[in-house]
């Protein structure tokens, strides 16, 4: 290997500008992925508690309403039935529900 006096290395304004430009890039990045976990994890939320007001209406009987526990992942919930509505409460608050106003069977 020859030694010349053209060759030159990496300088330090070369490594303080591309660690600028690195760190530019992840103070942009990362707000926009938490930003997107934080509403990954909220309509996650909203979809498992939209799945237990369907389960509820689903196996829901008007003439012996009963209360249940619903449990996934992270989430909890319980409804509670009536003999006209099911309401489905996360933390002592009420998120969904649905009121029957009427109903009709045709079975032969």
């Amino acid at each position: 290997m020859s030694s010349n006096k053209n060759d030159t290395g990496f300088i330090i304004l070369e490594s303080l500008v591309s660690i600028s430009i690195l760190a530019f890039f992840v103070s942009v990045v990362l707000p926009f992925s938490m930003e997107m976990l934080i509403i990954r994890s909220k309509e996650k939320q909203d979809v498992e508690l939209n799945r237990f007001l369907y389960e509820s209406a689903l196996f829901y009987d008007s003439d012996k309403p009963e209360n249940k526990i619903y449990h996934s992942g992270n989430v909890s919930a319980h409804s509670i039935e009536t003999n006209q509505s099911i309401h489905i409460y996360m933390d002592k608050e009420k998120v969904s529900g649905i009121d029957y106003i009427s109903a009709e069977w045709n079975l032969k």
